[in-house]
């Protein structure tokens, strides 16, 4: 039987290492040294250093948006504040959205960008669960705007599908400048977008 005190640990500690080696810096020696335990307890509990970092992602990086799914879909506001917790959660780079339990700053979150884009591109497995988030993440957003709609907050005459791909895409946009640009200002650039986003959108006999 497995230890799950000792699988925990090993999860834990493997998704400390990446953040701070990245994914593919990682050994399965550094993740024994780090857990205090024998190569043969590491392999006793994973397969192999892959079956370890897909376990790692799903735990720490795919929970985390899956949680801020969880939460844009469970608020209760109007559309404009149902949209900002879904539009900042998903970003998680503003202190009042991150969820805590797995990074503290925009830095441990953005290393966990570049390693879910890593999983993405080397495991199948992590692909298809990204692919199958991506599913759900759209029909989040459709859902903020098919109410919106039917609650005369957003203009009717828009087209929900290019709606969703314009929001899709800022957001996109946002993570790949965070991510490669120095300086980045995310919480003045997020407020900012917010606003332009909703300008357009928003049924202005409303507003």
């Amino acid at each position: 039987l497995l230890n799950l005190n000792t699988y925990n640990k090993i999860l834990e500690n493997t998704y400390k290492l990446f953040l701070k080696k990245g994914l593919y810096n990682v050994s399965s020696e550094d993740i024994s040294r780090a857990s205090n335990i024998s190569p043969g307890t590491l392999y006793y509990h994973f397969k192999n250093k892959d079956e370890i970092i897909e376990n790692v992602l799903n735990k720490y990086v795919l929970k985390v948006y899956y949680d801020c799914l969880d939460e844009a879909n469970n608020c209760n506001g109007d559309t404009f504040t149902r949209l900002t917790v879904f539009y900042k959660g998903i970003l998680g780079l503003d202190n009042e959205y991150r969820p805590k339990y797995v990074f503290n700053n925009e830095d441990d979150f953005k290393k966990i960008l570049v390693i879910s884009f890593e999983g993405m591109q080397k495991y199948k497995e992590i692909n298809q669960k990204y692919n199958d988030f991506n599913f759900k993440y759209t029909q989040s957003i459709r859902n903020i705007i098919e109410n919106g709609k039917n609650k005369g907050e957003i203009q009717s005459n828009l087209d929900t599908n290019e709606l969703i791909l314009f929001i899709k895409s800022n957001i996109n946009g946002i993570f790949f400048l965070w991510i490669f640009q120095k300086n980045f200002n995310s919480k003045e650039i997020i407020n900012m977008n917010l606003k332009h986003i909703w300008n357009y959108i928003k049924e202005n006999k409303n507003h």
